[in-house]
Order: structure tokens, then C-alpha cells, then sequence
């Protein structure tokens, strides 16, 4: 009896023992609205902290918003072991709500965060119906400023979050340790990125390798804004880029996504490109931020840490320009810029642009044609751009493509705004390339194997109307003794998938028409979207034709309406013999 009242005694004395050395592992206090706070601890052995928060409440239309957030990420996986929204609740008042939590934890390292950005309650990317889009919405612009009025001294002094337990509090010297210690183990590092950054650098592996890619940036299902993409150095093809697809929420607000995956590459020299826009970043974010800001940005490590041996980081700066073969950069707004070459052997060609784009659109942007036939060979698609730093409509374009011998014409235009020194917002990281940029890549290369090419654009005229005016139709025939190839150089006036001034040939006998203008075969032709061009070749039966062009009564050559297209001259039809 004696022996069992002692185990009993010793047993209430080591849980005692167990309270007495519980201490506060970390608190946080008056944060203010749109800032965010962090704090870090140790445990030296597995165990159950508890967690007190008060955070506050937005008392507006009825939905559970919380102003204010918390969670715990462990150190060293940045994955979120606790988070506030798991905590059960009760109400103190209108604006603050109590939280009482627990949580089992390993021995290790921690970091806690506190942030007064408004987020949803529910899962952020989680919209129900029609009343949940447009509540959303109202919050979002017509109610920030009752926001920040409620957000009172009251919410101020008592928003708080204490986790108590039995180990050490973290200091901030020492939390900044587990971080840089994080990047001196991975391959590359760049986080903590700030707002309008473009951040390059190379690594060369020795051998193939697994690699850990862990990125934070920020993108929508149809934009990005912030984030990055490897490329092979040699080929300059991409291997990996951060897409909305393949990327998933946060933590924070809907546009913060994560990639925490792997990528097996061979041995070679790669390149890691991350940019930023202006606004939402490490620096100051404008929503709320995702659950680990300090590592907004990307990190590449070794799955195997062993591996690393065989991995090598190197500083990568673009060359200087070499080998150019066409340089139409430093664009102007409403430029119109061309230039001819002829290419005498096959030669691969890094095709360099930069340009300004929007919602799948670009507005200045650069192609290549083919001299002979006037047909495309390579178009800057918004869909293949990048984000070129600064505000997110700067794209870039930066690729390896082969060329075929033959002559070539490079084409760059701009719109009536934000081109080389005269930008409307932030610039691209590299303005002075504001353009397009031709460079052979071959390592054979030889300038001879390029010679100039000067385009005329009245040779081999078959037909012509041009500089036609408003509320004019006219006509002019042609005769062909045999089949014929004929490039077709059409300049008019579209809009909405209908034609306004346009041309189209006829058969002389039969009246019919073989070829007309329409809105979906044409391009935008510079100056107001409204100018549409049709540049291409059809083929045409022996006989006679008659060449058409009409025009209503506005926006035509000598009195445009709006900004003219890039090559009024030509407002109206070409035909052009192309050699054999």
C-alpha cells in the first residue's frame, strides 16, 4: 500500500513538475490592418502546445470574415502544421472572436504567424453561388474603407495570438538563420523576392538529378504575374515553368499559388528566371499574404541531399549582342518598324521581343514573314510570352527557332502608349530591347552566311488599288495566261468579325467571286484595332478578273478617325506576282 501511495505521489509531482515548465513559446500582439507578424520556437521533444488567439471579425452583410489570421509552419518542411480557421470559437463581441486550440507537434523548429489582412473563412477559392460572387465583390470594392474604420484601437490592443508549451522561444536572429540555412543547402535560391523583380540565374549538374522545386508567386487562371520557368542554356527551350494548372492555393488570398514538386533532369547547364510585378510581393503585399511569406520566389534543391555534390550554381548575365542579324528595338509609340534579310544556309536564330500584351492580346509586338510569298513564319503570340518584368503587360518573347535559307522580312509595331521611354507604368527589367532582336546561335556561324534584303513593294505589281478615300468602289482588271500564285496585300477597316472598307477579286466572266476580305483572315495592321491586313498568297486559274476595293463613309485614307494603320499608303488592295 505504501509502495502504490508513493508511485501515486511521484506521478502527481512529475505532472507538476511537466506545468511548471510550461512557458510561452511565442506571442504576438497589436498587429495592425494589412500587416503581418511572426515570431518562432523550439521543441526539444514531441508534445501538445496550446494555442490562445483573439482575433477579430468582419461585422459587415453577415459573412464570417476574419480581419485577422493565424498559423504555425514548421521550419524546415514550410508546411502549415496548425492554422487559426481549425480552432473551435466564441464570440466576445460584434468585433472579436476568442479561439482556445491545441495541437501535437514533433520535436523541431517552428515559425508563427499573425496577419490582419480580411480572408474568407471558408476555402478562398470556394464560390457557391451567384449571392457568394457578389458579396464577394462588394467586399472587395465598396466596403475596404468600413473596413478600416472598424478596425479600431479595440481590435488593435487585444488581436492576439499566444502559444504556450514546454521549450524555447525562437529570437528573430535565430529564425533568419533557419532561412539562410534552408538556402545555403538548396541548389538555387531566390526568395523573399520583392515587387518588380527579375532574377536570373544558372546551375549546372554533373550528372542527372531529382530536383525539389518549392515556389510561391502569384498568379490567375488566365494571368501571371509573379512567378518563374527553367530553360535549358543550350537550346534555350523551357523544361519547367510555374503555371496556374499545375500550381495550387497558398494560403492568403486566391491569386497566391504554390509548386512543391519534383523534376528530373539530365546532366546540362540551366537557366531559372523569376519576376515580380509592382505591386504584391515580400515588400508590401496588397491582399492577404500566403501562409510562407518569407519565401516568395524559388527554391530548387536535390531530392537526394548527396547529389548536391554533383550540382553547381553559377551567375548568369545576358551576353552582350553578338551576331545580330536584325535589330528593330528601343519602339516608339506608333512605330512601324521593318527590316529585310536573307538567310544564304539554314541557321537557328534566338528571336528576342519584348512587347506589351493584355488578356491574350498583345498590342506591340513583333512577326517575320517570308519575303516572297508575304506568308508568316513566326508571330509573338501573347500566349508564348513571358512576363518581362515590371508591370505585368510587358511580355517577352525569347526562343531558339531554325530558319531555312531564303528572304525574310522582321516586322515590329507599337500601339499609341507605353513604349521606350514614354511608359505609362513600371518598365520591363531590359527597356533598351523594347523591340524585336534577331541573333544567330550556331556556333559555325559566319556573317556571310546573312546579306541585307531590301524590300520593294512595287515590284511585281499585278494590280493595284490604293490610297482609296471614303465612300469609294473601284475597280480594275487583270488577266492571267496561266495558273498563277499571287500574294495578296490587303489594308482596311474591320471590327467585330465584320469588314468595313475591304477588297476581293472577281471572275470577269461569271461575275463570281473567288477571294474576298474577310474580318477572320485578317491581322491587326497597327494604329486602332479597327485596321485590319490580309498579307498571304492564293492561287488563281488562267482568265480574266476584276480586283475590287470599298469603302464607307469614315476612316479611310486622308481622313482617319482614329489612329491609321502602320502603312496608310497601301490603304486599299495589291496583287503581287511571285516569283517562281
Amino acid at each position: 500500500m505504501r509502495r502504490v501511495l508513493l508511485v501515486l505521489v511521484g506521478a502527481v509531482l512529475t505532472s507538476a513538475a511537466g506545468q511548471a515548465q510550461e512557458v510561452t513559446l511565442a506571442e504576438i500582439r497589436k498587429v495592425r490592418l494589412h500587416e503581418i507578424k511572426s515570431a518562432g520556437f523550439v521543441l526539444n521533444q514531441n508534445q501538445t502546445v496550446r494555442i490562445a488567439a483573439v482575433g477579430a471579425l468582419d461585422s459587415g452583410r453577415g459573412r464570417h470574415l476574419l480581419a485577422t489570421t493565424a498559423w504555425i509552419l514548421d521550419a524546415q518542411t514550410r508546411k502549415v502544421v496548425w492554422q487559426e480557421r481549425q480552432a473551435e470559437e466564441r464570440r466576445r463581441n460584434r468585433r472579436l472572436v476568442e479561439l482556445q486550440d491545441s495541437v501535437n507537434l514533433p520535436a523541431g523548429e517552428y515559425e508563427v504567424y499573425f496577419s490582419s489582412f480580411y480572408v474568407t473563412a471558408f476555402k478562398p477559392d470556394r464560390v457557391e453561388d451567384l449571392g457568394d460572387a457578389i458579396s464577394l465583390m462588394f467586399d472587395k470594392i465598396f466596403e475596404w474603407d468600413r473596413r478600416n474604420e472598424e478596425y479600431n484601437e479595440e481590435v488593435y490592443e487585444q488581436a492576439m495570438v499566444v502559444i504556450k508549451g514546454n521549450g524555447q522561444p525562437a529570437s528573430e536572429e535565430t529564425i533568419a538563420a533557419w532561412r539562410r540555412r534552408l538556402q545555403s543547402e538548396a541548389i538555387i535560391a531566390m526568395s523573399g523576392l520583392s515587387d518588380g523583380v527579375y532574377e536570373r540565374r544558372g546551375f549546372a549538374l554533373e550528372r542527372p538529378m531529382a530536383l525539389q522545386i518549392y515556389a510561391l508567386g502569384e498568379l490567375r487562371y488566365e494571368d501571371s504575374f509573379d512567378y518563374g520557368w527553367i530553360v535549358d542554356q543550350k537550346n534555350h527551350q523551357k523544361v519547367w515553368q510555374f503555371t496556374y494548372r499545375d500550381s495550387e492555393h497558398a494560403g492568403g488570398d486566391m491569386k497566391n499559388r504554390m509548386v512543391n514538386t519534383t523534376l528530373a533532369l539530365p546532366a546540362g547547364s540551366y537557366l531559372v528566371y523569376f519576376v515580380t510585378d509592382d505591386s504584391h510581393s515580400s515588400r508590401c503585399w496588397n491582399a492577404a499574404p500566403p501562409y510562407d511569406p518569407g519565401f516568395w520566389g524559388i527554391m530548387i534543391r536535390a531530392v537526394d541531399p548527396q547529389m548536391k555534390a554533383y550540382a553547381r550554381a553559377f551567375e548568369y548575365r545576358e551576353a552582350e549582342d553578338t551576331n545580330v542579324v536584325v535589330s528593330l528595338t528601343r519602339a516608339g509609340d506608333d512605330d512601324y518598324l521593318s527590316k529585310g534579310f536573307t538567310l544564304k544556309k539554314p541557321l537557328s536564330l534566338r528571336i528576342y521581343a519584348l512587347g506589351e500584351g493584355r488578356d491574350g492580346e498583345m498590342f506591340d509586338y513583333g512577326w517575320i514573314t517570308e519575303a516572297k510569298t508575304g506568308r508568316k513564319v513566326w508571330q509573338m503570340d501573347f500566349r508564348e510570352t513571358d512576363h518581362a518584368g515590371g508591370a505585368s503587360k510587358n511580355r517577352m518573347f525569347d526562343r531558339i527557332v531554325r530558319f531555312e535559307p531564303g528572304n525574310y522580312i522582321a516586322y515590329f509595331v507599337t500601339d499609341g502608349s507605353h513604349s521606350y521611354r514614354d511608359w505609362n507604368t513600371s518598365p520591363p527589367f531590359d527597356p533598351e530591347h523594347w523591340g524585336l532582336t534577331l541573333s544567330a546561335v550556331d556556333e559555325d556561324f559566319d556573317p556571310k552566311m546573312v546579306a541585307e534584303y531590301v524590300e520593294d513593294k512595287e515590284a511585281g505589281v499585278l494590280a493595284q488599288l490604293v490610297r482609296v478615300r471614303q465612300g469609294e468602289n473601284r475597280c480594275t482588271r487583270f488577266k492571267l495566261t496561266k495558273a498563277t500564285t499571287i500574294r495578296v496585300y490587303a489594308v482596311g477597316e474591320g471590327r467585330d468579325g465584320e469588314m468595313f472598307d475591304y477588297g476581293w477579286i472577281e471572275d470577269a466572266t461569271t461575275r463570281r467571286t473567288v477571294w474576298e476580305m474577310t474580318y477572320r483572315m485578317t491581322d491587326h495592321a497597327g494604329g486602332n484595332e479597327k485596321n485590319r491586313l490580309f498579307n498571304d498568297t492564293i492561287l488563281l486559274k488562267a482568265g480574266e478578273y476584276d480586283l475590287c476595293f470599298t469603302t464607307d463613309d469614315s476612316h479611310s485614307f486622308g481622313a482617319w478617325n482614329a489612329a491609321p494603320p502602320h502603312d496608310p499608303a497601301h490603304y486599299g488592295i495589291t496583287l503581287y506576282r511571285v516569283p517562281d
